[in-house]
């Protein structure tokens, strides 16, 4: 179960002020290592150019990133941009640097994934675009976790349950199955549900935990990602590590 596996322990999705998040790289390990975590990430948000207006990581700045992850301690992580037409924003040669690699989707037919109340004219259609998206970004082989998976615009959470289907999710997770990427039980954001982790588990889908900490005090809050796992009836081998601790798709 998952308490045995000290699943607690463990956070492998968390922002610096590398890019949006409010502590620095010593910050946010240093909490990390208070809390007790036997193993953590920092995973902040990369593309290739450095045209984005948000602060993210670029290929230019990669080096010295990777350098101070590795200097604090932590697993050498990033969260990439999943586009519309389904590309990730990384290349193989920068893949090939990094313990783990998480995809999300957070803009969509010019709809913000966060503090967007844009209405959704057809919400249907917009959750089946998410799905077609999702699953490209899984096929491309540059992705070892998709971060946040159930998670809607503002305009459409509040019908999260009736959007997202059985058939919708079964179809998501077969595509991470096929193409061994895990699916993340996000501590802050409180999605997936339990059932999605379990329809994971009976498809072979490994779980990543991941706090998506932006700030200090929020390392390591992964109580409900653990709590899916404990009512799930959640193994060890169930759990995403990257390697060399060798439970889950990671580097090789």
């Amino acid at each position: 179960m998952a308490d045995r596996l000290g699943a607690s322990g463990i956070d492998l999705h968390i922002h610096t002020s590398f890019s949006d998040g409010k502590g620095s790289i010593e910050d946010m390990a240093g909490a990390a290592k208070r809390r007790g975590l036997a193993l953590f990430a920092i995973t902040d948000h990369y593309e290739e150019s450095s045209g984005s207006q948000q602060r993210k990581v670029s290929r230019a700045g990669l080096a010295e990133y990777l350098s101070a992850v590795s200097g604090a301690g932590a697993l050498r992580g990033v969260e990439v941009e999943i586009y519309e037409d389904g590309s990730p924003s990384i290349s193989s040669g920068a893949r090939a640097q990094m313990d783990l690699v998480i995809g999300g989707i957070h803009r969509l037919r010019g709809v913000v994934f966060w503090d967007d109340p844009t209405p959704v004219l057809d919400p249907r259609a917009f959750v089946e675009s998410i799905r077609i998206v999702a699953i490209r970004a899984m096929e491309s082989g540059l992705l070892d976790v998709l971060a946040h998976p159930t998670w809607l615009p503002e305009d459409l959470r509040p019908e999260s349950k009736r959007l997202l289907t059985p058939d919708w999710a079964r179809s998501l997770i077969r595509a991470a199955s096929d193409n061994g990427v895990a699916m993340e039980a996000s501590g802050v954001w409180r999605v997936p549900d339990e059932w999605f982790v379990r329809e994971c588990l009976k498809q072979g889908v490994k779980i990543s935990i991941g706090s998506d900490a932006h700030d200090p005090g929020s390392v390591g809050r992964t109580a409900y990602a653990v709590g899916l796992l404990r009512a799930a009836g959640a193994g060890p081998e169930d759990l995403f590590m990257p390697t060399p601790w060798g439970l889950g798709r990671g580097r090789s």
